[in-house]
């Protein structure tokens, strides 16, 4: 059964990220060489190859991990969990990120070799604490397999 349940797997730790998630945009991209002919119609493209690909995530911070944030501190507090999740210790560290997840049914799918671009936290409602990431994956492939 596909659930929809992004998390990090730091190697250590599954670190589900806050609910609701409210967009999630995979960018694939290829490298090639494109040769013209002057005055000549079209152009010929060889050497195609997957580059890595990026993950646009936005969300919401409703719950994190099944538990409702309600206050202002709460919602803080997960922030700083969801950054400390995000960042590497070390400038080699990758960390794996699932976009589903359900261990009763073993269906799995997530990017590996993952770093994080960007992360932007919105603390100015303080009812609803808003945040986005823009992760690379350095493997463009969907793995299936169980973290660890």
């Amino acid at each position: 059964m596909f659930r929809f349940k992004p998390a990090v797997w730091d190697g250590a730790a599954l670190y589900e990220l806050p609910r609701p998630v409210t967009a999630v945009r995979i960018q694939d991209s290829w490298d090639f060489a494109r040769f013209k002919v002057p005055l000549g119609t079209g152009d010929s493209v060889a050497g195609r190859s997957a580059e890595g690909v990026d993950i646009a995530i936005e969300g919401e911070l409703g719950t994190q991990a099944g538990a409702l944030k309600t206050g202002e501190e709460s919602m803080f507090l997960a922030i700083e969990a969801l950054r400390a999740a995000l960042s590497a210790d070390a400038p080699d560290e990758a960390f794996e990120l699932f976009l589903y997840h359900d261990a009763a049914s073993s269906t799995y799918r997530s990017f590996r070799n993952c770093t994080t671009v960007r992360f932007e936290c919105d603390l100015s409602e303080a009812r609803l604490f808003v945040y986005s990431a823009l992760i690379h994956a350095s493997d463009p492939t969907i793995y299936t397999s169980a973290p660890g």
